[in-house]
């Protein structure tokens, strides 16, 4: 007999806090994009509206001002299915010394964070190249170019950046100092990552490593971007479902989430192509 959530809850209610929880404080990309949250029952996609820029113009005393004309476009964000499927043997659940719900819902959590913040960071490749290129190391000096780039479009920020570690070797090294004769005077940025082994922040833009950036060869596509280049949605919370099998003296669990992530304005990111080898 299937067992979903209206009707027997309080049975893994371990597993869906701990899948809940791991999931939201997981998700990186949900703290950096802009989330909407999908209602039930309104299709399989938000259409969202995009506004045009408004530009002002000078007035004339006791003239009446001409109406300025305003315009929208629509990003499409198509809303699908991510999920994980377990089986918990009854010898698994009676022998084990830890709860084995919470623990199979804090690691669920975290496999469902990790794939929304991948399907996010797949969109990098959608903005305009402004890294080193194929093969080629990144640099401060392209960090400082991205901001640089974003501000020119009339973008204030603030800015987040998301790179691979292997790609941020190279701006940790260029800090540091590591591999100098003489190890240098260091900025603020460059003892920070020596003691803490982070960036932080360059020329106003947050900097953060993940491992799921995507990668094409040995490179990896980072991007420096503004919180409305991207959205990202979900409906509702996580779900999940348990079937009892009892021929396998074990308890089939699906927790799964319906999401969608897309481009709102590729104007408002721009992307960083450089090598991701150490």
């Amino acid at each position: 007999m299937s067992q979903n959530t209206s009707l027997n809850s309080e049975l893994f209610a371990n597993l869906v806090v701990e899948a809940q929880m791991a999931a939201y404080e997981g998700s990186v990309a949900r703290q950096l994009v802009t989330v909407f949250d999908a209602p039930v029952n309104a299709g399989k996609s938000l259409q969202v509206p995009v506004w045009s820029r408004v530009t002002a113009g000078n007035l004339t005393e006791g003239t009446a001002a001409g109406a300025t004309n305003t315009d929208t476009s629509q990003a499409l964000i198509t809303l699908g299915e991510i999920g994980v499927y377990t089986q918990i043997t009854d010898m698994l659940r009676d022998s084990s010394y830890s709860n084995v719900a919470a623990t199979l819902g804090a690691q669920t959590g975290m496999a469902i964070a990790e794939k929304m913040d991948a399907d996010v960071f797949a969109l990098f490749s959608a903005f305009d190249e402004v890294g080193p290129g194929a093969g080629q190391e990144l640099t401060v000096a392209h960090l400082l170019k991205a901001a640089a780039t974003l501000r020119n479009r009339r973008l204030t920020g603030p800015f987040y950046c998301v790179i691979s570690p292997l790609a941020a070797y190279s701006v940790k090294r260029e800090l540091s100092g590591a591999g100098a004769s003489s190890l240098p005077a260091l900025s603020n940025a460059g003892n920070q990552v020596l003691t803490s082994g982070f960036i932080g922040t360059i020329a106003g833009i947050n900097v953060y490593e993940s491992a799921l950036v995507a990668t094409s060869g040995s490179d990896s596509i980072g991007a420096v971007f503004h919180s409305g280049a991207i959205g990202s949605a979900m409906r509702g919370t996580l779900t999940y479902e348990a079937t009892r099998q009892a021929q396998n003296r074990a308890t089939d669990l699906m927790v799964s989430a319906v999401t969608g992530q897309a481009i709102l304005q590729a104007g408002f990111g721009v992307k960083l192509t450089s090598d991701a080898t150490i």
